[in-house]
């Protein structure tokens, strides 16, 4: 140990075709380990080394003598002009009895299943059990794995509504998820068409610190639940007061966001998604109240996904072996 590590690549982790519903229990589980202390989670350190809009993240975390990690990750939203992916980077876990770093992992796949997982772990506990409709605002490469996720805990959506300012995009994810979950999929032609009538919305566009949201309180369904991975890109400030209670995926990171320019329309937060699956915080009391989870991405989510994925791939003899 220490003389060499385990590196995937992307084909790699692509290959283990990593479960949805199991990483949701995988999650599901480590929140729980949040919820008794047992996790040491810190905050994403972010750095802007080229504009407001672009920034990379530090993502470290230890689940005491079980993983150890960290995430660096980056997001350019002008990438797409270049052909290059919105996200990209790499996870390195380490040994946690040694420190010895063990893998270096591409985090794309991990960060847009474990995503899409955290917030299927939060409709499970959030959404009307009912919930036929499905609002997705934003059809990147998130939005397939957020689908998935939301179908993953409710089986029985009937409609996807999908909406992007690329109309070419919507109508490609259309296609692709239609044929691939075996579900309706319509394109709509504006936010508001999607969002009506929705028990479930998920806004997945870029993250921005100078957002030009478009979502009133007045289009949100009694009893909806809404999912934005995008910060508070695409909500409006009635939006989120129209919500009876918001859950974060940790508090306190939320709340440093907020002095980068974030979030400053959005009330004080309830509680974190943590305690809601330990049970220490309400979840949905009615079917009429609308509830938001604004789940930034939490460094556990990041390192009890690639542990798992090391496993697998130790098991089926994946990746290449590095010198250190």
């Amino acid at each position: 140990m220490g003389k060499e590590l385990l590196y995937l690549s992307r084909e790699d982790v692509a290959s283990l075709n990593i479960g949805m519903a199991e990483t949701i229990r995988l999650l599901e589980e480590a929140f729980l380990e949040k919820a008794n202390g047992k996790v040491d989670a810190l905050h994403k350190t972010e750095l802007h080394p080229k504009r407001d809009d672009d920034f990379i993240n530090a993502m470290p975390c230890s689940f005491p003598n079980k993983a150890a990690g960290i995430k660096w990750i980056s997001a350019y939203p002008g990438n797409k002009e270049k052909g290059l992916p919105y996200l990209s980077g790499l996870i390195v876990l380490n040994d946690p009895q040694t420190g010895i770093p063990i893998a270096i992992m591409e985090a794309g796949i991990i960060t847009a299943i474990r995503t899409g997982a955290v917030t299927g772990l939060s409709a499970k506990y959030l959404a009307r059990k009912d919930s036929q409709t499905v609002a997705i605002l934003g059809c990147g490469v998130q939005a397939r794995t957020q689908l998935e996720a939301v179908l993953a805990v409710y089986p029985g959506i009937q409609l996807v509504k999908a909406y992007d300012v690329i109309s070419e995009a919507a109508a490609r994810y259309a296609a692709e998820m239609g044929e691939k979950f075996k579900v309706r999929v319509e394109t709509t032609a504006s936010p508001e068409a999607a969002v009506r009538d929705s028990d479930i919305i998920v806004t997945a566009g870029p993250i921005l610190s100078n957002p030009n949201p478009v979502i009133e309180g007045s289009w949100l369904k009694e009893g909806c639940f809404g999912a934005p991975i995008d910060y508070d890109s695409y909500w409006k400030k009635s939006a989120f007061e129209a919500a009876a209670r918001i859950y974060v995926d940790d508090v306190a990171q939320f709340d440093s966001h907020r002095p980068l320019g974030y979030f400053s329309a959005v009330p004080p937060v309830y509680g974190e998604l943590a305690d809601l699956v330990a049970g220490k915080i309400s979840a949905r009391l009615n079917d009429t109240e609308r509830l938001i989870a604004v789940n930034l991405g939490l460094s556990l989510e990041d390192i009890a996904a690639a542990s798992q994925v090391y496993e697998q791939a130790l098991k089926k003899g994946l990746g290449r072996v590095l010198p250190v």
